[in-house]
C-alpha cells in the first residue's frame, strides 16, 4: 500500500482472500476496496461499488474518474484562463467531458420532448397508444444530465451546439471582412476564414443537388404520392444560414459571378465603341474576350460536325453543353457573338489597332487609379501595364545615366523627361513596386497588431503569415552580409518600432526552458509527498511522461547518440538523485 492509503485510512485495514476469484483485497472499515492483487500483480482500484480490479499479470494502473462536480470546477478554471467553454477535444480529460455532456443534453432534450408527447397522448387515452408509449420510451438511453446541471453550464455560458458556435464565429468575420473590403470573395490564402467560405459553397453544392433530387423523385413519383423530404438540420437550420449569408451578398458561385462582370463591362464597350475586337481592348476584358472566342469556336465546329455526321453518328454523343452550357451561349450570342465574327472579310474591316500616344495611356492611368486607388498595373492589364513598367524601365536607366543625356520627350519609348516625371509623381505613380508592397503587408501587420496586441502571425493567417516567416528569413541573411538580402535598414527600423520578434527561436527556446523548469520543480514536490522518483501515471501522467523522456534521453547521451539532454539539465537531474542507479 501507499503511504497515502496508510494514513488516510490510520491503520483501519483488513486483507480478505476471495476463492473463488482466487486473489486477495485489501479493504477499510467501510469495505471500500482499495487495493487487489493476484501472483504479483497490483491494480490501483478506488471504486465506490467495491468492484474487483483486473486480472492481468502485469501492474495496470486505473485512474480514478473525476466526479461531475470536479469536472464543472476545473471547466470554470479553464473560462476564467481562456474565456470561453469551447475546450478542444485534445485537451484530454476536460475536453472529453464537455463532448460527453453536449451528448448527454442532446439525450436529455429527446428525453424531455418525449415527455410531452406522452403527456399528449395521455389526454387523448387508448390502451394500443400506452403500449407503445412505453416500447418507444424504452428505446431512449438514460442520461445523466438534469436541469439542475444543465442550469449550471448555462450560467457560464456553456456552448452546447459547438459547430453552430464556429459557424456564428466564421459569419462574424465574414461580416467584419465585407465592411473592410466591400465584398463577400475571401480567397483561399485567407486563413481559416478562407477555407471555411470555401467549405459554404461546396455545402451550397450538396443542397442544391438534394434540391434537384427532391424535384425530379416529385415528377416520377407524383402518381404514388412520394414526397421527398429533406433532414430537418438542413431544411431550418441550414435554410436559415443560407438566408443570412445572402442578406450580406455572399457569393455562391465566383465563376459565374465573374462572368456576369465581364459580360456586363462588354456591354458598355460595345455601346460605346460599336464593336467586340477584343484587339482594340486593353486589360482583363480583351483577355476574357478571347478566352470565350476560343470557347465559342470550339462549340461551334463540334455543332458542325455533329449536324455533318448526323446520318452515321448519334448526335447526342457530342456534348455540347460540357464544351459551352447553354446559358452562357445564349448570353454571349446577345452581346454579338456569332458565325461571323471568324470570317475573314468582316476581321479586315474592323481598325486596326495603333500605337497609342504617351498622353493617351496616361489618361488610361488616371482611370484606372480611379476604380483601383493606385496606380500599380499589373502585368495582365495588357497595353497599360506593359507601358507602366517601361516608365519604370525608363526611370532606371535615367537614374544610372545621372541625366547625362538629353531630356526630350519621345512619343513612344526613349528618355523619360523631367516634365513627364512630375506628371507621374503628382499622379501617385509607383516607381518601386517591391516597396510599395512591403508598405502595404506592413501596413495589414500593424492592423493585426492592433486586434491581437502581438506580431508572430502563424502561417495558417494566410499571406501575412508568410510574409512575416520571409522577414526573419531576409533578417537572418541580412545579419549574416548577403548582399541579395532584401531586408534593408530602413525596413529593420520600421519592424523593430512596433516590437517586431525576429529572433523567434530563442523565444521558443526560454519557453521550452521555463516548461523544464516547472516539470522539474514538480519532480521535486513529488519527491517529497511519496519519497520516490517512479511517478505513476495515475498521478499525474504528464509528469509521468516527462520522466520517461529524460530517462531515454540520459541513455542516448550515453550511447553517444543525439539528444536533447544537454549538461546543465543533466546537472540538475544528478543533484537531485533522479539519474542514480
Amino acid at each position: 500500500l501507499t503511504h497515502h492509503h496508510r494514513r488516510r485510512d490510520k491503520g483501519l485495514l483488513r486483507l480478505n482472500y476471495l476463492p473463488l476469484r482466487q486473489r486477495w483485497r485489501v479493504e477499510n472499515s467501510n469495505s471500500r476496496s482499495i487495493v487487489s492483487f493476484r501472483l504479483g500483480a497490483f491494480v490501483h482500484s478506488e471504486n465506490n461499488d467495491g468492484t474487483t480490479a483486473l486480472t492481468t499479470t502485469t501492474t495496470k494502473v486505473i485512474k480514478r474518474r473525476k466526479s461531475w462536480e470536479e469536472s464543472y470546477a476545473l471547466l470554470c478554471k479553464y473560462k476564467d484562463v481562456h474565456g470561453h467553454c469551447n475546450v478542444p477535444q485534445s485537451e484530454k480529460p476536460l475536453g472529453t467531458w464537455v463532448n460527453s455532456q453536449r451528448m448527454e443534453h442532446a439525450r436529455y432534450l429527446l428525453q424531455q420532448q418525449s415527455k410531452v408527447h406522452d403527456h399528449d397522448d395521455d389526454e387523448g387515452g387508448g390502451k394500443d397508444d400506452s403500449t407503445t408509449k412505453k416500447g418507444n420510451s424504452k428505446k431512449l438511453k438514460k442520461t445523466s444530465m438534469t436541469a439542475q446541471r444543465k442550469k449550471l453550464l448555462d450560467e457560464i455560458g456553456f456552448v452546447w451546439d459547438a459547430m453552430g458556435h464556429t459557424w456564428s464565429t466564421r459569419y462574424a468575420e465574414l461580416c467584419e471582412f465585407r465592411k473592410i473590403n466591400g465584398h463577400c470573395v475571401v480567397p483561399r490564402s485567407n486563413g481559416r476564414l478562407g477555407a471555411w467560405v470555401e467549405k459554404q459553397r461546396i455545402e451550397y453544392k450538396k443542397y442544391r443537388l438534394l434540391q434537384q433530387q427532391d424535384e425530379n423523385e416529385n415528377d416520377d413519383d407524383c402518381n404514388n404520392n412520394h414526397v421527398y423530404e429533406m433532414p430537418k438540420t438542413i431544411s431550418s437550420t441550414y435554410e436559415d444560414r443560407i438566408r443570412k449569408m445572402n442578406d450580406i451578398g455572399f457569393v455562391w458561385d465566383v465563376r459565374e459571378k465573374q462572368f456576369e462582370q465581364k459580360l456586363g463591362q462588354l456591354r458598355i464597350f460595345k455601346e460605346v465603341n460599336g464593336h467586340i475586337d477584343p484587339r482594340l481592348m486593353n486589360g482583363q476584358l480583351a483577355l476574357w474576350v478571347r478566352k470565350w472566342e476560343q470557347q465559342y469556336r470550339k462549340y461551334l465546329d463540334a455543332q458542325a460536325q455533329a449536324t455533318t455526321t448526323s446520318n452515321n453518328v448519334d448526335t447526342a454523343d457530342v456534348d455540347l453543353e460540357g464544351i459551352l452550357p447553354e446559358n452562357r451561349r445564349r448570353a454571349l450570342e446577345e452581346v454579338g457573338f456569332c458565325k461571323r465574327m471568324f470570317d475573314e472579310l468582316p476581321r479586315a474591316r474592323w481598325v486596326k489597332n495603333r500605337r497609342a500616344t504617351w498622353e493617351e495611356r496616361y489618361e488610361e492611368l488616371e482611370e484606372y487609379k480611379a476604380e483601383h486607388g493606385h496606380c500599380v498595373v499589373p502585368k495582365k492589364e495588357g497595353p497599360l501595364g506593359s507601358w507602366v513598367r517601361t516608365q519604370r524601365h525608363l526611370m532606371k536607366e535615367k537614374e544610372t545615366e545621372n541625366g547625362t543625356s538629353g531630356s526630350s520627350s519621345f512619343e513612344n519609348g526613349g528618355q523619360l523627361s523631367d516634365e513627364r516625371i512630375d506628371i507621374l509623381n503628382r499622379l501617385g505613380f509607383v516607381w518601386d513596386v517591391h516597396q510599395w508592397q512591403w508598405n502595404q503587408t506592413y501596413h495589414e501587420l500593424l492592423l493585426y497588431k492592433e486586434k491581437y496586441n502581438k506580431t508572430n502571425v502563424p502561417m495558417s493567417y494566410g499571406g501575412l503569415g508568410l510574409w512575416v516567416f520571409n522577414q526573419r528569413a531576409h533578417y537572418n541573411s541580412f545579419r549574416r552580409g548577403e548582399e541579395q538580402s532584401l531586408m534593408t535598414p530602413d525596413r529593420l527600423e520600421m519592424l523593430r518600432n512596433i516590437g517586431f520578434e525576429f529572433d523567434l527561436g530563442k523565444k521558443i527556446r526560454s519557453a521550452a526552458d521555463e516548461r523544464w523548469q516547472m516539470r522539474l520543480a514538480e519532480l521535486k514536490e513529488y519527491e517529497e509527498k511519496w519519497g520516490t522518483f517512479n511517478v505513476k501515471q495515475s498521478h499525474d501522467p504528464t509528469l509521468y511522461n516527462w520522466c520517461g523522456h529524460q530517462r531515454r534521453c540520459y541513455r542516448a547521451k550515453l550511447r553517444g547518440k543525439n539528444s536533447t539532454l544537454n549538461e546543465e539539465r543533466e546537472d540538475a537531474l544528478k543533484a537531485i538523485g533522479f539519474l542514480d542507479g
